[in-house]
């Protein structure tokens, strides 16, 4: 069934969802774009005007994470660090099959550029010293290849257990995606 007189937006997603279904099914190198616009339900011609890539599709699945995170963490008043980083991990950790599929693709490199919007590195890079450029860059790098070790883990350990192991060695005062 073709969908008409839906948003881009909404197209986007359902191809996001598409993808992400059909990558239960096989391997993800193997998935062809035609596939998926059948299983969104779209013209193929929807799909080329939104996306170039598989991965530009797995890059807003990621987006979509950050922004349920920066929700959940706005909602919960003035939280503090620990809070922070449990919420980042609960709000992955909630996502656990889809994001276990994209590690197994070989595409969880595409968390990095995510994260580096979420610090708003770009911006970040023209306005600041090059002392902090290096220790925002060294951040995002911390949070990333932890990330990536819990997600070749299997995500074993719970939210909080990634908070009080991440906690145990955050230097007092480092930066946040919120406060660079």
């Amino acid at each position: 069934m073709r969908r008409k007189n839906e948003t881009g937006d909404t197209m986007m997603d359902y191809m996001v969802e598409a993808l992400l279904l059909l990558m239960r099914e096989k391997s993800y190198d193997k998935i062809k774009i035609g596939e998926i616009t059948e299983k969104a339900g779209v013209d193929r011609t929807t799909y080329y005007r939104h996306f170039h890539s598989k991965e530009e599709i797995l890059e807003r699945y990621l987006r979509a994470l950050n922004a349920e995170f920066m929700r959940e963490y706005h909602s919960c008043g003035e939280p503090d660090f620990q809070e922070y980083l449990r919420i980042i991990f609960q709000v992955y950790y909630a996502h656990k099959d889809e994001l276990l599929l994209i590690y197994k693709a070989g595409c969880a490199s595409l968390l990095l550029p995510v994260l580096e919007e979420g610090f708003h590195f770009e911006e970040y890079r023209k306005n600041a010293s090059i002392g902090k450029q290096y220790e925002v860059s060294y951040i995002i790098g911390g949070i990333y290849n932890n990330l990536l070790f819990w997600l070749s883990r299997g995500m074993k350990e719970t939210p909080e257990e990634m908070c009080a192991i991440a906690l145990t060695y955050r230097p007092e005062g480092s930066l946040t995606m919120l406060n660079v």
